[in-house]
């Protein structure tokens, strides 16, 4: 039996702030949105997904 949580994916943030700079984690569903600190509440960015790599299709010639 798989429940949610184990689901979940999580990836760790730095602040940004130079006096605190903690790792933090947060969810894949906050990518792209900016999220506070935990410990000073300073906003952070969390980047958008990775690009995934893959073959491009290219027309034939």
């Amino acid at each position: 039996m798989s429940s949610d949580a184990e689901k979940l994916e999580v990836f760790a943030v730095q602040c940004p702030n130079p006096t605190c700079r903690k790792f933090m984690l947060v969810e894949a569903r906050d990518r792209g949105n900016v999220v506070p600190c935990l410990i000073c509440k300073t906003p952070i960015r969390v980047g958008a997904a990775p690009l995934k790599v893959g073959k491009t299709d290219s027309p034939s010639r």
